[in-house]
Parts: C-alpha cells; structure tokens; sequence
C-alpha cells in the first residue's frame, strides 16, 4: 500500500509539474508571438514614430548670412575712402556669442574685389541681425577702385566659425 502511495504521489508530481511546465511555455510562446509582430511592424515601417520623438531639422552648414546694403563714398581733406554697410543674420537655432570667417565681396559679374577676415564678439540671438559698417581707403587702390567701378556688390562670409553656450 505504501508503494501504491508513493507511485501515485510521483505520476500526481510529474503531472502537476508537466502542467506547470506547459503553462510556462505557453507563456513564453505568447511573449515571444508579441515581439515578432512588433519587430515585423517596425521593419516593415507600420509604425509611426511617437510625437515625443519629433526630429528637429539639421542647422545649418552656414549659420550667418551676410547681405551687402551699400556702399557710401566719403572724401576728406587727405584720404578718400568708401564706407560699406553690411547686415548680418543668425540663421540657427541657437544663441551664438560670436563668429568670424572671410568675408567675400564680389561684383555683379561674380569676380572678387576684396577678401577681409572678420570676427564679430557681440551676442546674436536666433533670427537676429546685426547692421556693421567697415571702411576702404584709397590706400588700398586696387580694391578701391573695383569699389568704385562695380554697380552691384555682393558679400559672403566664408569658412564661417561660430561660437554659441552649448
């Protein structure tokens, strides 16, 4: 009678411990169908990204863009020059605290009259412009007189080099 107990207390054992197992399975078998569908939706792009991961578009290569206002003619008593006025504008998303670049000016026919490296120290918020205005003496003949010559000037600010918080 012993022997008969403890057979059938082995089989209830093993078929609580197969039912047990078999749950378990079953359990991970669901888990692993719910991350087949989810890795089957993102690689086949059915799944939009959440609008908490929003990607903000790239800054800009050239953060400052120049524009060339005019140019006045000023004479004194001993030197003659040309004052010029430029515009500068923020283009970034962010605070910058200075930057500086060559600054390029060409004509109407897209020749270069004067190449001058420039550095500006004056914080500029984003969209911000800045007016500055730089003079040419007749000193510097050549570039003076291509000043004088060109109907249309144009500037750029090349090899940019901006200096933010971040």
């Amino acid at each position: 009678m012993r022997f008969a107990l403890i057979i059938a207390l082995a089989l209830a054992a093993g078929a609580y411990a197969q039912t047990k197992t078999e749950n378990r399975l079953s359990g991970l078998e669901k888990r692993v169908t719910k991350v087949e569908k989810r890795v089957t939706k993102l690689e086949g792009g059915g799944v939009s990204p959440s609008p908490a991961v929003r990607q903000e578009p790239p800054e800009p290569a050239n953060p400052i863009a120049v524009v060339f206002l005019r140019k006045v003619q000023q004479v004194g008593k001993s030197k003659a020059g040309i004052r010029l006025y430029l515009e500068f504008e923020n283009l970034s998303r962010r605070r910058l605290f200075a930057f500086n670049g060559m600054l390029v000016f060409k004509d109407e026919k897209g020749a270069v009259i004067w190449r001058k490296p420039y550095g500006h120290t004056e914080p500029l918020a984003p969209g911000e412009k800045v007016e500055v205005s730089m003079g040419i003496l007749t000193e510097q003949a050549k570039e003076y007189l291509k000043f004088v010559k060109a109907r249309v000037v144009t500037a750029e600010l090349e090899k940019q080099e901006v200096y933010g918080a971040e």
